[in-house]
């Protein structure tokens, strides 16, 4: 990571890693190189000795969309400007949250240092600035197709214009007064300015990027819930032998095959001398080859998203070499977008195997209860004095509910955006909105895996004594005992759930370190 210290990231014109992106949504402070501004001061002369030529550049002296072919007078050129960034605030929904916010400024900064959108020296100083300052514009979720996020990255522009409000020391405040008071000034935006702050896929980039890091948080969840699983039900160990796992080349299913190996080492539940079963329902026994497949996508969709993190997307796209502006379609994002299909897919099959064990799980533990002196099972205590290491019970049907959810939102989406404009704008990706479904389904599947836990949790405590757990499967079983112990008789099973989910999650790190428990 190119940093000056721990808290600041270089802005160079060479590319821009993933990290670097999450670092500044965190908030990290920037600086643009001496390199980067050299870049983009060669990049707007170009853009400013085409415009002395009187050269038809589109959205520069020609209008924009469907009126892309009416030639500006020269003397307009500087008033199109903060008309263009205020025409396109077509955005709407609640506001986005600040971190996206700073992905996604940051990314677009990224895009300014590479050279290819002809921009100003005030815009990408007073883009550095609203980072360093904490000035973020307050943008509505809703407002890109997929063919560049003018919709929404016009509010950025809006904010270096010192329009409208933005969130500035976590309080809603006027532009005005926040730029004001961090000692800057409105830019003043010169013709391209425009066009080279909304003509950009930053945000849909920017949330591609948490998104990413936060399926492979949910990926490591996964596999250790499923090992916890493994461990209920007394796992035949050979589906994630080692060499099973390298019979097949699939790097993601060898990493899966090694974090369920690592987690369950040391345990004799899960022993092949000593198991019951010589071959185990299939939602545990593919566990190596579905969460490896979804790894393998979640590779894939990391390169896609550092390729458009430092593509030169601009349309027109200043092109330094031979010194010309290009119309062209680089601001469709396709690989993003079909790489959140994808992504969306595979979590959808680690939802399903999660809750296809939850089935098997509750079958179990209810079993477990046997049978009164008449002959008739007897029903787990579910209700009021429901004790919470049983709430998992009670929560199975919520998780097939939640499941159905899954399985509609894993349906594609980018095709169903109709013509724009006149039907000039014929195509678009919807990538926006295939990584918000991405969002939700991560969202989803995490309330399912937590369920899982809850079950195999009630099974590990209703099937008597079964000896020593793995290293990190005993961690986490410490976890969830300590946070249900914690929980009086006839607490709601949602909230048990809510203090389960928060436990792994905040604990994950501790976890994954390793430890070992005994099941009492």
């Amino acid at each position: 990571m190119r940093k000056i210290d721990d808290r600041r990231i270089e802005i160079t014109a060479d590319p821009m890693t993933l990290g670097e992106v999450l670092a500044v949504a965190g908030g990290a402070r920037v600086e643009l190189t001496t390199g980067a501004l050299d870049t983009i001061k060669r990049s707007r002369d170009i853009v400013d000795a085409a415009i002395e030529r009187g050269d038809a550049i589109y959205g520069v002296t020609t209008g924009v969309g469907h009126a892309r072919n009416e030639r500006l007078p020269v003397e307009v050129l500087d008033a199109m400007q903060p008309m263009l960034v205020e025409m396109h605030l077509g955005a709407m929904g609640k506001p986005l949250p600040t971190e996206l916010v700073r992905a996604g400024m940051v990314v677009r900064l990224n895009g300014f240092a590479r050279g290819g959108a002809g921009v100003s020296l005030d815009v990408a100083r007073g883009l550095e600035a609203l980072l360093n300052h904490d000035i973020h514009p307050i943008i509505p979720r809703t407002g890109s197709v997929g063919s560049g996020d003018l919709g929404q990255l016009a509010w950025v522009g809006r904010t270096l214009l010192g329009r409208g409000d933005v969130e500035h020391n976590g309080a809603k405040v006027p532009a005005a007064d926040a730029l004001r008071d961090a000692g800057l000034a409105p830019v003043t935006l010169r013709p391209k300015d425009a066009l080279a702050i909304i003509s950009s896929n930053a945000l849909t980039v920017g949330h591609g990027i948490a998104l990413w890091r936060a399926a492979g948080d949910l990926l490591a969840r996964a596999d250790l819930i499923a090992a916890t699983s493994m461990e209920a039900i007394g796992a035949n160990p050979s589906f994630f032998d080692a060499a099973v796992s390298s019979g097949r080349g699939s790097r993601g299913q060898e990493e899966t095959a090694s974090n369920l190996r690592e987690a369950l080492a040391g345990s004799s539940r899960v022993d092949a001398a000593t198991t019951a079963s010589v071959q185990d329902p299939i939602s545990f026994r593919v566990v190596p080859q579905v969460h490896g497949a979804c790894r393998d996508v979640l590779e894939a969709m990391a390169e896609n998203i550092t390729k458009e993190l430092n593509a030169t997307s601009d349309n027109p796209m200043v092109d330094l070499d031979s010194q010309r502006l290009l119309s062209n379609g680089n601001f469709h994002a396709m690989n993003v977008a079909l790489s959140a299909e994808s992504m969306n897919l595979a979590l959808a099959h680690i939802g399903l195997l999660s809750e296809r064990r939850c089935g098997q799980l509750w079958d179990a533990v209810v079993s477990s209860f046997g049978a009164d002196p008449g002959g008739e099972a007897q029903p787990p205590p579910i209700g009021e004095a429901t004790p919470p290491f049983l709430a998992g019970l009670a929560l199975r049907y919520p998780a097939a509910a939640r499941y159905t959810r899954l399985r509609q939102l894993a349906q594609p989406v980018t095709l169903d955006v109709p013509p724009l404009d006149l039907s000039v704008e014929d195509h678009a990706t919807n990538a926006s909105e295939a990584l918000w479904v991405t969002s939700e389904i991560v969202e989803i599947v995490s309330e399912i895996l937590t369920v899982e836990t809850l079950i195999a949790f009630a099974r590990l405590s209703t099937s008597g004594p079964g000896g020593r757990l793995g290293a990190r499967t005993g961690r986490l079983v410490d976890h969830v005992g300590e946070q249900l112990g914690n929980l009086p008789m006839g607490t709601l099973p949602d909230e048990t759930h809510t203090r389960v989910a928060e436990a792994i999650t905040n604990n994950l790190d501790h976890i994954l370190a390793g430890g070992s428990a005994d099941v009492r």
